[in-house]
């Protein structure tokens, strides 16, 4: 089944087999759904549907910050609604497409260097893992100011999505729910014209912790009892109007070491 070889796949070491299976394999019983999940957000397509961005603030044109907002909308749907990213081989490649040159330069530098490059830039699934339909997203905006070094100011916009995505392992496998919480940020100076600073930030919640290091990509977690508890704390925030992005201890930071761990057999 899929979902055996995924399991294999989060926790077998690069230099010899998988240890056992630490939970049994999912059935087609062991299914959850979004209306089971308490998911009601509308479903969301291509292009994304958002609400109006807050005012500019004092100091700050809202050409510029409209201008900034756009930007942000055409990321986040590239991101989270695009079906041709969700399996996509390169998905820096395809996100970036979308953006100013500047804009996808920046991203392209960041994500270089993550654990996850792939996920570090855009909600993809594993070869297995079949979306179906459209992802219900809940959508909210920030828009704050800063003081660099020198005592300068620029302001910062941040659109976040909040996607849940009812999936299904295999052709005939279990329907699951995997749900991604993604910042994407731009900052700028007054006068900036497209030259705009860029942040980006993520959570998954349901999806196997070892997928995401190991195979970069969203699958669904074997253990329906802990997806649907990570589940729960992706719904509250979903449900609420501003950003926030859940404290995560250091043992749930995907990096290099916890990449390791999960080759290896010892998460």
């Amino acid at each position: 089944m899929a979902a055996s070889s995924v399991l294999g796949a989060c926790t077998s070491s690069a230099d010899g087999p998988a240890p056992a299976p630490t939970s049994p394999a999912p059935t087609a019983e062991a299914s959850t759904t979004l209306t089971a999940q308490g998911i009601d957000w509308p479903r969301a397509g291509s292009p994304l549907p958002v609400a109006d961005p807050p005012a500019a603030p004092d100091g700050f044109g809202a050409a510029l910050v409209t201008r900034m907002a756009d930007v942000l909308t055409t990321w986040a749907g590239a991101t989270t609604v695009d079906p041709d990213v969700w399996h996509v081989e390169t998905p820096a490649d395809a996100v970036v497409d979308a953006l100013p040159p500047a804009v996808g330069a920046a991203l392209t530098r960041q994500a270089a260097d993550a654990v996850s490059p792939g996920l570090a830039v855009a909600n993809v699934f594993g070869d297995d893992v079949e979306v179906i339909g459209e992802p219900a997203v809940t959508t909210a905006w920030r828009v704050t100011t800063k003081d660099d070094d020198a005592g300068q100011q620029y302001v910062v916009v941040q659109l976040q999505t909040r996607a849940a995505y009812e999936v299904r392992l295999g052709d005939d496998g279990p329907t699951r729910v995997v749900g991604v919480l993604r910042v994407h940020g731009l900052s700028a100076y007054p006068g900036t014209e497209d030259d705009f600073g860029v942040t980006t930030g993520w959570q998954e919640f349901g999806a196997g912790d070892c997928a995401l290091a190991v195979d970069d990509a969203l699958v669904p977690d074997n253990d329906l009892d802990k997806a649907a508890a990570d589940l729960a704390t992706f719904v509250d925030v979903g449900d609420q109007p501003d950003v926030r992005m859940p404290a995560l201890d250091d043992e749930e930071k995907v990096d290099d070491a916890y990449r390791d761990r999960c080759r290896d057999g010892t998460t």
